[in-house]
């Protein structure tokens, strides 16, 4: 069973909704964030619409009861903001947790994992209408967005989740999250260097409850280090750059974890 591509509402305008499958979900964070790719810009769909770049705006949106039910008197789940990026319409928002219908969907879409698909509400504000490989299908030229929703069954092309579990810097662009990234390792030890020396000059050390986060943290590191030195080997050296230098700064972070004590 297929999920309509549109539906009529008696007394409001000629609303329309798209599902889409191959949604990937890896995880989800406890706090209930989530980032979904519901729709490939510029590639036909199988219901024979193509979304061109421009098309979906940048605004605050629902999500929706599964199944777009909240359409009709489901309570939302969560809120959002839709935009693009890199040839992609990206929903990023969150789940309300602090609710019964929030923490049931999110426990359902984790549960769904990779069969999950995602769905969104539209009102189709300019569009035509156009013959290509033989087929006559519609381009969508700018879009008006409600609500994104999962749904069962999707129709679209490629579409997947990314970038789900959120931390700080999330949102930003790769290169500045490296940024970030690094930033963050290097304060975090030169603050754990200036704790350790000033408990020294006090003849005490650090807390058994510091060492123990230092090492989860050192520990964390080092698999780090692991994964993206596998990483830099697999791809072109010219491309990871900025990948080098984040395995070398954490070797370095590791180092001077050591320095502290904690083993490694």
């Amino acid at each position: 069973m297929t999920t309509p591509a549109r539906i009529q509402f008696k007394d409001g305008p000629d609303y329309a909704y798209k599902t889409f499958a191959g949604a990937q979900l890896k995880e989800l964070t406890e706090e209930g964030d989530i980032t979904v790719a519901f729709a490939q810009l510029d590639v036909v769909d199988r219901d024979r619409d193509l979304t061109v770049a421009g098309a979906i705006p940048s605004k605050s949106v629902a999500m929706s009861a599964y199944g777009h039910t909240s359409w009709f008197g489901e309570l939302p789940t969560g809120r959002g903001d839709t935009r693009e990026e890199s040839g992609w319409g990206i929903f990023g928002g969150k789940f309300f947790m602090d609710t019964d219908q929030g923490r049931n969907a999110h426990a359902t879409v984790k549960a769904m994992g990779d069969l999950q698909e995602w769905s969104y509400g539209y009102l189709p504000v300019d569009y035509a209408f156009e013959q290509r490989d033989g087929q006559q299908i519609r381009v969508l030229k700018k879009l008006d967005i409600f609500e994104v929703s999962p749904v069962l069954v999707g129709a679209g092309i490629g579409t997947h989740t990314r970038g789900i579990k959120a931390g700080p810097g999330a949102g930003l662009p790769y290169a500045e999250h490296l940024s970030l990234g690094l930033a963050t390792v290097e304060a975090i030890v030169a603050r754990s260097k200036d704790r350790a020396e000033f408990r020294a000059k006090e003849g005490r050390v650090l807390s058994s409850t510091n060492r123990e986060r230092l090492a989860s943290l050192a520990t964390a590191l080092g698999e780090a280090v692991t994964t993206l030195q596998a990483l830099l080997e697999e791809t072109d050296p010219d491309q990871g750059k900025s990948l080098a230098a984040a395995a070398q700064q954490i070797e370095i972070a590791l180092e001077q974890a050591r320095f502290l004590g904690v083993t490694v």
